[in-house]
């Protein structure tokens, strides 16, 4: 069964219902160029494992020309329907499984693309793992059954904070993927390498697991053709999409309430100080020398939590809260804002309120049969009980009255967890799915309202990691894989591959999202020389993204002054003693980038749509690093090739503040000479154009005037050593 437009060809099989070709008629590269061993997967629980079901042979009925029904008799008894439509630049799938009833369906997998070899020198996927992954020539760095597998949604630590992905040749056309769902229904949107080739396959979460159930995709999943010109394409496709989803309803930062102390003032962030410990000399040294308000996210042991297996559970463990008061007042004298650490959902057995904590329990399924590379192994509330909304709210409402937090951070949370409930006793069906996220969604709205209650005003909330369905609710998120390969936790399965610099971090999320929200924090960083000059990359490459740069304290020592660190009885992780000595330089380097982001950067880099970046022709410079923030299995040091120079566009998310900004970032000893090419169709606003440099504490920067963009104008610039610059394009 063929099916044909002006710009592709494709072939189902009759028998089986596989994709046998996918070509693109214009170029004639054949996208699929032979059948996965299978059109589908579905996976039935037997005597309480999972196990695939098979099927008959495929009906196939053509509807139209460019449509057709597929039905498999599965031999269990239950039926899978597929209908697939040819879209003018692609394909449409769609699926709906009635299950036999003694048959309980939990997972599945359709549709099935297989047989994507390589067609050009260089091969790429991107996926939304975490919050951006680019792999290069998948098929050589991966082994078979390696890539992306079983990437679940929502989920940003283990899977894909968006719901699309993509495998083309780098000018050589290819293929985008993505579910069209915009009702956050549970899913997995896997790529990966099967046999010599790749193949793509969408899973479908049963969330009302039982037998007899029906398992139903009530959106379509879609292929279409790509021109092959980078990740950004991807991202600018799904972004059409996305942001008339329900997540972007509330509007861009610049139309929505929103923190502006946040998002205007605050230029670092530190995170994993300990909150009942008196660090008031850090605090005010970290001010000082980076010259620029800073948000802490202050250590967990202001309660009794700790990274060793201690966390409260009832309210009367929760409170009262033990916040070092010299930690508060230089906070307050300084100007800088503060939010305890919480592992929110996280709890350990107790004799206490044992019944409803244990009927509370979010039931994961067991290890091994996640369909993810996290095995999810917390002992964690589920978010659609009532003992978990009622404890959630009060705990963080008492803290807010109490304590004057300006905000509230959640580790571990709704961002790292499959949102899969295995409980038949809760408030939501088996499986859970789109119910588990809305009970969190709930719990943030909730939760974030009875804080600005106490507090009087917008209260911000952050977690760990990000995902599109809780834009409305979240405000910044704290993140580490800006600083690969000198971190470990988000991107670890793809260590190998970074740090052989096959695979890299993208701003894939930031592309898509950033004038919607959240902050992101990142970085992982210490202010010692011990780290090396990776470090300097890493900061520019954050904030050029538009976050912000953390200082990071939570597996080691803080920095020695005059040979005195912090000692492990005093923190809530026994990290190993450093001796590392305070570098105030590097904190004046990263106070460079943050008054560049809280001054004329502002518009962009906080509230800003991020455009494609243009060519600068830098060349790649050797980055050394010591990773040492970590337990220490992750202890790590090595030399990664890298730009000497770093680059960013943006369009202003200020209407009072029209233009365009592009970022520069020479993070080497010497100065970098780089040429660029402006485009008047790729910034239809501009004009006159202004390179800024000299951004720092106190300092006004310089501006020289550099033309007028009329048409097109071609620019060499040379970059001052290890200092930012901005070419602003303003209408005249």
């Amino acid at each position: 069964m063929r099916f044909e437009n002006e710009r592709l060809s494709l072939e189902l099989s009759d028998n089986t219902g596989v994709i046998l070709s996918l070509t693109d008629r214009g170029s004639g590269v054949a996208y699929v160029s032979r059948p996965a061993e299978a059109p589908f997967r579905v996976t039935r629980l037997l005597g309480g494992r999972p196990v695939l079901v098979k099927a008959d042979e495929c009906c196939a009925c053509r509807l139209s020309e460019m449509e057709a029904r597929l039905t498999w008799n599965l031999e269990d008894g239950s039926t899978l329907t597929a209908e697939v439509s040819l879209l003018e630049d692609g394909a449409a799938f769609r699926s709906h499984l009635e299950a036999a009833v003694q048959s309980e369906i939990i997972l599945v997998e359709y549709p099935v693309i297989g047989g994507m070899g390589s067609w050009a020198d260089e091969m790429q996927m991107v996926h939304s793992f975490a919050t951006g992954l680019l792999v290069r020539n998948p098929l050589q760095c991966f082994k078979p059954g390696e890539g992306i597998r079983y990437a679940p949604y929502p989920e940003c630590f283990s899977g894909a904070s968006m719901q699309f992905f993509a495998y083309y040749g780098l000018n050589r056309g290819g293929l985008y993927f993505g579910a069209e769902d915009g009702e956050s229904h549970g899913k997995w949107l896997n790529l990966y390498r099967n046999g010599d080739a790749m193949e793509a396959a969408m899973m479908v979460l049963n969330e009302d697991m039982g037998p007899g159930k029906p398992v139903c995709a009530p959106y379509a999943f879609t292929l279409r053709l790509m021109k092959g010109e980078g990740w950004f394409e991807a991202a600018e496709r799904y972004k059409r999409w996305a942001v008339n989803q329900p997540w972007c309803a509330m509007g861009t930062l610049d139309q929505r309430p929103h923190c502006q102390w946040l998002l205007r003032d605050t230029g670092l962030t530190t995170f994993g100080i300990s909150a009942a410990y008196d660090r008031s000399d850090y605090i005010r040294r970290y001010h000082r020398d980076a010259g620029t308000s800073v948000f802490h996210i202050l250590g967990p042991d202001w309660t009794k939590q700790d990274f060793m297996g201690q966390c409260p559970a009832t309210l009367d463990e929760w409170l009262p809260a033990a916040f070092d008061q010299e930690n508060l007042k230089a906070i307050r004298e300084v100007g800088d804002h503060f939010a305890p650490f919480e592992f929110d959902f996280l709890v350990h057995p107790k004799d206490k309120d044992a019944d409803r904590l244990a009927q509370s329990r979010h039931i994961f399924p067991p290890q091994g049969q996640t369909y993810s590379c996290d095995a999810y192994g917390f002992n964690m509330l589920c978010p659609c009980e009532d003992y978990t909304h009622d404890l959630h709210v009060e705990r963080d409402r008492q803290i807010a009255r109490d304590h004057g937090v300006d905000a509230m951070y959640y580790d571990i949370s709704a961002n790292n967890l499959l949102h899969l409930c295995l409980s038949d006793r809760h408030k939501h069906p088996k499986g859970g799915g789109r119910h588990i996220t809305r009970g969190y969604q709930r719990l943030y709205e909730e939760t974030k309202e009875a804080c600005a209650r106490e507090s009087g005003g917008y209260f911000p909330i952050g977690t760990e990691m990000i995902n599109e369905v809780f834009l409305p609710q979240l405000d910044y998120y704290q993140a580490r894989a800006g600083a690969r390969p000198a971190s470990a936790l988000e991107m670890w399965p793809y260590k190998k591959q970074i740090d052989a610099g096959e695979a890299e971090l993208i701003p894939l999320f930031a592309a898509v999202y950033h004038e919607y929200g959240a902050v992101r924090m990142d970085g992982w960083g210490k202010a010692v020389d011990e780290m090396g000059d990776l470090f300097y990359d890493s900061a520019a490459k954050i904030y050029l993204w538009g976050g912000l740069y953390e200082l990071n304290y939570e597996y080691s020592p803080m920095e020695a002054v005059q040979g005195k660190e912090t000692r492990p009885e005093e923190h809530y992780w026994r990290f190993d003693q450093r001796g590392y000595e305070y570098a105030p330089g590097r904190l004046r380097y990263l106070g460079q980038f943050a008054a560049m982001r809280t001054g004329e950067g502002n518009p962009y880099l906080a509230y800003g749509r991020m455009m494609a970046p243009p060519a600068i022709g830098a060349a790649d410079a050797p980055k050394h690093y010591w990773h040492f923030n970590h337990g220490k299995p992750e202890d790590f040091a090595g030399t990664i090739q890298l730009p000497a120079v770093r680059v960013s566009a943006w369009e202003s998310g200020l209407k009072a503040h029209p233009g365009y900004a592009v970022f520069f970032a020479n993070t080497e000893l010497t100065p970098q000479r780089i040429t660029l090419r402006l485009e008047s169709k790729d910034y239809p606003k501009g004009g006159s154009v202004t390179l800024l440099t000299g951004f720092g504490h106190g300092q006004t920067p310089e501006r020289k005037a550099l033309g007028v963009l009329d048409g097109s104008i071609t620019l060499e610039l040379e970059l001052a050593p290890r200092k930012p610059a901005m070419l602003e394009i303003t209408p005249n």
